[in-house]
């Protein structure tokens, strides 16, 4: 499991840190909000545990802006503030779940654990596939059935060839992911595939020109010598 703790009481921080290492989980640790923040747009995390009182940026304005870029992750809120005011101000933003301080870490972890293994059986269920059959990011959004990317602001659309959605999805279910030039070639044309890597470079080229027609606020960046991310403007520098 891969966790991001958003903390800024170092001890604590350091407390859990070591208290998930040693279960062999992935932990990574921020004691500024904002810092936070930009990692959780720049990696993909099984759960996060987020503090509210937080010097840069606090823990609901975190929260809130998450759920506007569409990082789906599993948050739980770990803070002081016990009111149920907070509480359900916690859930209102996209918590999944409140614990306030004190607490006891085996009760944290428990519930971290459940957070982390109700996502993954969503993930198996499609977890970017809403009522309306559509994959949305930002203001961009991929409709399955009739292949439409659409700039959901401006209204905007272009319909996408088959390979271009194909791509299109693979970039949108892996959003702020990096996806090598090997990953992007075998899902696009299959393992036994001889085809090159300049293919799927022409591809790209093309999704980057249909971005950039329908003025969206993603952008697919190259990174040098290891592949392609699919990543939010507006988001930060990755």
């Amino acid at each position: 499991m891969k966790l991001l703790i958003i903390e800024d009481e170092y001890r604590l921080a350091d407390m859990l840190r070591d208290w998930f290492a040693q279960k062999g989980d992935k932990v990574k640790v921020c004691v500024d909000g904002m810092e936070g923040y930009k990692c959780a747009l720049k990696e993909s995390f099984d759960v996060i545990i987020l503090d509210v009182m937080l010097p840069g940026k606090d823990g609901f304005s975190i929260l809130s802006d998450l759920r506007k870029k569409m990082i789906k992750t599993p948050i739980l809120i770990l803070s002081a503030r016990y009111e149920l005011e907070d509480k359900l101000k916690g859930f209102k933003y996209g918590a999944e779940d409140y614990l306030t301080k004190p607490f006891h870490v085996e009760e944290l972890d428990a519930r971290v654990a459940i957070l982390a293994k109700k996502a993954r059986s969503t993930d198996n269920l499609n977890q970017y596939q809403n009522d309306d059959n559509c994959i949305r990011f930002a203001n961009l959004s991929l409709d399955k059935n009739s292949h439409i990317l659409k700039n959901v602001d401006s209204e905007l659309s272009v319909a996408l060839p088959s390979k271009e959605y194909t791509l299109m999805e693979y970039f949108l279910t892996n959003v702020n992911q990096l996806l090598s030039k090997e990953q992007i070639t075998t899902y696009i044309w299959g393992y036994d595939t001889d085809v090159s890597y300049n293919n799927e470079e022409v591809y790209i080229s093309f999704l980057r020109k249909k971005l950039r027609y329908l003025g969206c606020d993603i952008t697919i960046e190259t990174i040098r010598g290891s592949g392609y991310r699919l990543r939010d403007l507006n988001g930060g520098a990755v």
